[in-house]
């Protein structure tokens, strides 16, 4: 039976730390980039809360001396958050591929590129349709009867976490078919596996969304269709 290749605990640790470190450094050379050019982002941000009120004259206000530079730190460091999975997930790789078997290792290299292609889709999609949309329904019944004096903090903050979430969950269908490759995760199907992924996929919703029982099972289902994606993806790639 082939054995896994072995590396030493000191060798393990800095691979580890080198690994880390140039995904930190990558991570702060893109969140100065985007914040030096916060300027020229402001029409960017602002383009979900244009098109979910047309017409509108819309404003965001700040209520202290810092709010607002510290709602472009917060909101640039977010978004070079979510450019750099596609770094965080090579390096994972990079750490993990001297005990991986040829053939995992082959399957990480032909994952990578859908690793980028999922990351920018799933940014996009949370920015072209699910942010307009979320945001009509937020502010709709406001905007019906009320004057918004929505703060800039919380608007920024809101967007960048959306996309940086949108970033991390599209990478759920890929860590789940290299689990499934690398034996961690069950390769049986049927009704166990649907068992065994619906009590996963519940208990993620059940903690990103403690005490709604609507939201929980929302999020169950779309947690349950990226963890079957990728038993599909396992299959093909």
């Amino acid at each position: 039976m082939t054995q896994r290749p072995k590396i030493t605990f000191l060798t393990h640790f800095e691979e580890l730390r080198k690994r880390i470190l140039i995904f930190i450094g990558f991570l702060f050379l893109a969140w100065i980039i985007l914040f030096t050019q916060f300027h020229r982002l402001v029409p960017f941000l602002m383009w979900p809360y244009q098109q979910a009120f047309p017409g509108h004259k819309l404003t965001l206000v700040f209520t202290t001396l810092p709010e607002a530079i510290m709602a472009a730190l917060k909101s640039t460091f977010f978004l070079a958050f979510a450019v750099s999975i596609p770094v965080l997930v090579y390096q994972t790789w990079r750490f993990l591929s001297p005990a991986l078997f040829p053939h995992e290792k082959k399957f990480f290299a032909k994952a990578f590129f859908l690793v980028a292609l999922f990351c920018l889709g799933s940014i996009a999609l949370a920015y072209f349709l699910v942010f307009p949309a979320l945001l009509k329904v937020l502010l709709g019944l406001g905007y019906s009867h009320f004057v918004s004096y929505l703060r800039v903090q919380s608007y920024l903050a809101f967007l960048g976490k959306g996309l940086l979430f949108a970033a991390i969950v599209s990478q759920i269908p890929l860590i789940t078919a290299l689990l499934v490759k690398i034996e961690i995760l069950p390769n049986y199907g049927g009704k166990r596996r649907l068992l065994y992924l619906v009590c996963i996929a519940y208990g993620c919703a059940l903690f990103l969304s403690p005490g709604d029982i609507v939201g929980q099972l929302i999020l169950a289902t779309c947690f349950y269709i990226l963890f079957e994606s990728g038993y599909l993806l396992a299959k093909v790639l």
